[in-house]
Order: structure tokens, then sequence, then C-alpha cells
């Protein structure tokens, strides 16, 4: 049976998208630093995302307790009090050098650790008809800059360039994909008003379920699923 880890999970897409995988037979393990899921049917493991030291113990406790993951979700984030008047929102170092653990070193440490998953599955004939799959849930500020969002914003950026490296530059003779997972309004704008929960947890379960590398940078909205926005869209 096919392992989904869920890294970041909280009462909107964490819990959809748990959900969501059980439902299509998924084993589903949840880490997070807070359990908000019932922990008889998904696993749990305490994990806290500004530590990225914490990440191959957690895939050796997930690999030990549930089995070796094929899909990897990662939807933990960390945001700096908003500061509209465009200045770098640096509270202290150590508060940005956590922030920034949470929104682009974490996840990087998550993928290698995936992606040694992956290779083992595939060297034991084990993965499933979907292959491999790891999955950042992102936004539209790795395409522009929007005052107030300065850690947030080059937290997803450099997130962002990693999928992509790995999509298009690494293991691509292998059946593993790599997105950089974004909701927008239908004309591209950035949703400023909350994300959907179920549309994410439908887009990511139709990712893993595909062998084939997509777009890495999967902008999708909940009218329209799968959309191509270029960089100069109506922004506000």
């Amino acid at each position: 049976m096919s392992v989904a880890l869920l890294i970041g999970v909280g009462n909107a897409v964490g819990k959809a998208s748990a959900e969501t995988f059980a439902a299509a037979g998924y084993k589903v393990a949840i880490a997070s630093r807070t359990q908000r899921l019932d922990s008889s049917k998904f696993p749990f493991f305490k994990f806290d995302a500004e530590q990225p030291n914490e990440v191959p113990a957690l895939f050796k406790k997930v690999r030990e307790e549930v089995g070796v993951p094929d899909v990897v979700v990662y939807n933990a984030y960390a945001v700096a009090g908003v500061d509209k008047s465009g200045a770098m929102d640096i509270d202290t170092p150590e508060g940005f050098s956590k922030r920034m653990n949470v929104n682009s070193i974490s996840p990087t440490i998550v993928a290698d650790e995936a992606i040694k998953g992956f290779l083992e599955l595939e060297s034991q004939g084990k993965l499933g008809s979907g292959g491999a799959t790891y999955i950042f849930n992102g936004n539209g500020l790795n395409d522009r800059t929007l005052a107030g969002f300065f850690t947030l914003g080059i937290g997803k950026a450099t997130s962002a360039y990693a999928v992509e490296y790995l999509a298009l530059q690494a293991h691509n003779d292998k059946p593993f994909s790599f997105y950089y997972v974004d909701e927008r309004e239908p004309n591209g704008r950035l949703m400023y008003n909350g994300v959907n929960a179920q549309p994410h947890a439908d887009v990511f379960l139709k990712l893993a379920k595909d062998p084939k590398q997509g777009p890495w940078q999967y902008t999708f909205s909940k009218e329209h699923g799968y959309a191509s926005f270029t960089k100069n869209w109506h922004w506000l």
C-alpha cells in the first residue's frame, strides 16, 4: 500500500488532504508540531519545521512505523507580522532564521529525504503506478514581490527554485515528480481571502497518481483547475 507523508497539517488543507489520500487507499502519516487529527486513523509524528536537523529522524520513524513514503506533501509555512510599509520584516536574526527554516531549509531537506525513499522503493520494485511525488504547497510570491511579505516571499521563491531544479534537472529518467502548487483566483490573482482546502487535496491526489512530470509550477483555481498564469497578471 502506498504511503503519503503530510507535513504541516491543520484543520484546512492538511485535514482535507489526509482524508482524501486515505479515501484513495493510501496509508497517511501526519507530521506537525500539534496533533489535530485522529491518531487512530492517521499516525502522528511530532515535528517542528523550525528544526531542519530533525527531518532525517522524522523520515526514519515514518519508515519504521508506517512505511517508506512514495508521496510527500510539505504544507508548513511561517510568516512575520505583516508590515505594509515595504520594509524587510526581520525582527531578530533568530526569528528570521527560524522562518527561513520553515519556508525553505526544511522543505529542501524533506525533498532530499523523500528522494532517498523514492530511490529505495524503485530499486525494490515497490513503486506503484503513480511513481513517486514530492509536493510543496506554495503561493504566487515566487513570481512577484508584495509589500509586507519579505520573509515569506524569499522562502517561497527559494523552495520554488528547488522544486524547479528537481523537476527539470534531476532524476528525469525516473518516475518521480516534483511540484510547487499554487492556488489562484480564476484571473490569476493571489488568494487573499484564504485558500480552498478540498480543491488543494484533489490536486495533490491527482498529481500523486500521475507518473509523468507535469508543469512543475502547478497553478490552479477551484473553478477551472490547472492554468498557466504569466508574471504580469493583474496583481492587486
